[in-house]
């Protein structure tokens, strides 16, 4: 039997083990949106207790097509720039680049001190595969990509800038606009209205993390700066509801109907693909 790995994380880290979970649990789907045998055999080794996220069907579902459509967007950027350079930001233990590297774009995933540790468990850095210890809003990650790489550059967070401050998420996307001119950045966004029921989300109920940033429609990211300009949006609404099979019956019948007499329900949170100038 494998030596178990301790798990040692910050508030906000912690959450990190949502989408690994998530992703583990699709193995075992008889159609999965998203195949990744990697994060089933990291979550086997991991020393947590998982039992609580076992009801929290919708987020185990959301978290996998979020990160199917994300690998879609990498994978044509990759088909375009066979040979540029993917970089993750608060990549957790998520393992992209075994679903869908080419074998010869170059690779940076970043993530806190502790998560970075964790990850370290798991996987190696090589000459095509760089991790990066330290804070999305800091510059060293900044300097050391470009002073490695020419681009082109695609960039990928996924449920990291909903923990930030406003200010600090306009300053990371200005950061990087500025050092990646021409980038694509593939990110999610969640209007006030999930912000004010975090509480009642099905698995962040049992964190301590919370959501701080928000936007009240998604094309609001457009009118920061004139380099910005959002290429795609996907509803997570119409997502989830792409497989309602998938879903709890609450959610299977009580979603439309809620979507239909609220309608603002359908643009709480979506998974966006902006281009950076």
């Amino acid at each position: 039997m494998s030596v178990q790995v301790p798990v040692r994380l910050g508030t906000v880290q912690e959450t990190l083990l949502v989408p690994l979970w998530a992703r583990a649990r699709e193995c075992d789907e008889p159609a999965p949106v998203l195949t990744d045998p990697t994060s089933r055999e990291i979550l086997n080794r991991l020393d947590y207790d998982f039992g609580p996220l076992d009801g929290a069907r919708a987020s185990q579902l959301g978290c996998c097509v979020r990160g199917a459509q994300v690998d879609r967007w990498a994978s044509q950027f990759l088909e375009r720039h066979p040979e540029g350079t993917v970089i993750e930001l608060g990549v957790g233990l998520n393992s992209r680049f075994e679903r869908v590297d080419n074998g010869r774009a170059r690779w940076f995933e970043l993530d806190l001190p502790d998560a970075m540790e964790l990850r370290r468990e798991f996987f190696e850095d090589t000459p095509q595969r760089t991790m990066l210890s330290g804070s999305a809003l800091d510059d060293d990650w900044i300097e050391r990509v470009r002073s490695e790489t020419q681009g082109p550059y695609f960039i990928a967070s996924e449920g990291m800038l909903v923990y930030l401050d406003p200010d600090e998420v306009r300053r990371l996307f200005t950061r990087v606009a500025d050092a990646f001119p021409g980038a694509m950045f593939a990110y999610d966004s969640m209007s006030p209205l999930v912000l004010r029921h975090q509480r009642k989300h099905d698995a962040m109920r049992y964190f301590t993390a919370e959501f701080t940033w928000s936007v009240g429609d998604a094309r609001e990211v457009e009118q920061w700066d004139e380099r910005y300009r959002l290429k795609d949006i996907r509803s997570f609404y119409h997502m989830l509801y792409a497989h309602p099979k998938r879903l709890p019956a609450y959610y299977r019948y009580l979603g439309p109907l809620l979507g239909a007499v609220y309608p603002p329900v359908k643009r709480a949170y979506h998974v966006n693909l902006l281009q950076l100038g």
